[in-house]
Formats: structure tokens, sequence, C-alpha cells
């Protein structure tokens, strides 16, 4: 075993890359989550053999598809979401903290309209969380996402607040990225979600 010291003093505790513990444990939490939902898709599509195999209520039961509206607009928000924190990181790299504040504003507010449609969507399903296995995949998937949606509402919510305290800067900006990532993540996990839950059973 080596006892030779390492002088530290010298390095910099602001990793605004891969070098960071920071960036890796976002993206072991994406794999956590990512694997957490797919779960839920595998067994939406298992009940569906074992309903449709079996001759029973059919898939969806009753023929009860929930609304597409709400769910639609919803993706379009979420996008703009990502789009806000993407040039949001262009414009920190630049040292612009004032205008990547207003892109968190655009972002929190697109994420608070996801956030409240998601509440309409919910009145405005056609049967109740504990009807049947199905109805309880989709509350159970909707409301997943919709709990993302929020922690991540909060969290940019907290990395606008420094950027107006101009805390950020081009070596201090790793929670700027972990941000971004994240809502990446938030968006691009719904877009299974959406597919199968409101156009699958349709096509089929």
């Amino acid at each position: 075993m080596s006892s030779e010291l390492i002088d530290v003093s010298t390095w910099t505790r602001f990793h605004a890359d891969k070098k960071h513990p920071f960036w890796w444990g976002i993206l072991c939490l994406i794999v956590i989550e990512t694997t957490v939902v797919f779960g839920f898709l595998l067994s939406f599509f298992y009940l569906w053999i074992v309903n449709t195999a079996e001759g029973r209520m059919g898939w969806p039961p009753g023929n009860t598809d929930p609304p597409v509206l709400y769910p639609g607009i919803n993706t379009l928000l979420l996008i703009i979401c990502s789009l806000a924190m993407w040039y949001g990181g262009v414009v920190m790299e630049r040292g612009k903290n004032w205008i990547f504040f207003w892109t968190v504003v655009v972002c929190c507010i697109a994420g608070g309209l996801v956030a409240w449609l998601r509440w309409l969507q919910f009145a405005a399903l056609p049967f109740a969380w504990n009807d049947n296995a199905y109805a309880a995949l989709v509350w159970t998937m909707t409301g997943f996402h919709l709990m993302h949606v929020t922690s991540a509402i909060l969290g940019t919510a907290v990395i606008g607040w420094f950027a107006a305290k101009g805390f950020y800067t081009e070596q201090r900006r790793l929670g700027v990225q972990v941000d971004t990532i994240y809502w990446y993540f938030v968006s691009a996990i719904w877009i299974p979600i959406y597919i199968v839950l409101y156009w699958i059973p349709r096509w089929t």
C-alpha cells in the first residue's frame, strides 16, 4: 500500500462536467426512474395481453379511452420546458445570468401549466383510480410523472433564484447542467407514457 500524500489544495470544487459526482448522480437517478416507468409500461402490456387472451373486459375495459387533449398540450409544454433550459445553458456559458433567469421563468410557467392541466386531466378521466387495473395504471403513471414535473419545477425555481443573485459563473454552473438534464428526462420519459396510454389503445 502506498503512503504517498496527494496535495489537493489546488483542486477546484467546481467541476461543471463529468468529473463531478453530482453529474453522475443525476444520471443514476434517471436510470432508476426510467426503470420504474418501463416497469409500469410492461405491466400495462402484460395486463392488456391477459385481459384480451382470456376474453375478459377487453383493454381498456369498456372502451373508456382517456381524453387526449390535455396530454397533447402537456407534450408541447414539456418540449418548451426543455428548450427553455437548453437555451438557458447557452446564455449561461456566455455569463448572461439575467437572460438565464428569464429562461427559468419561462420553464417554470410552462411546467406549472403542465401540472395544472394534469390536474384537469385527472378530473376529466372517465374512471376512478380504483375501478380496475387499467384505471389504476393510468392514474399511477400520470401521477408518477406529475411528481417528476413538480420536483423539476421546484428545483428550477431554486436555480432561478441563485441566478438572480448572480451566483453562477463559468465555473459554478453545475446546478444548471444537472437541472437541464433532469428536464430532458422529464420531457423524454413522457413520450412513451403518452403514446402507450393515449394512442396505442386507439390505434388497435
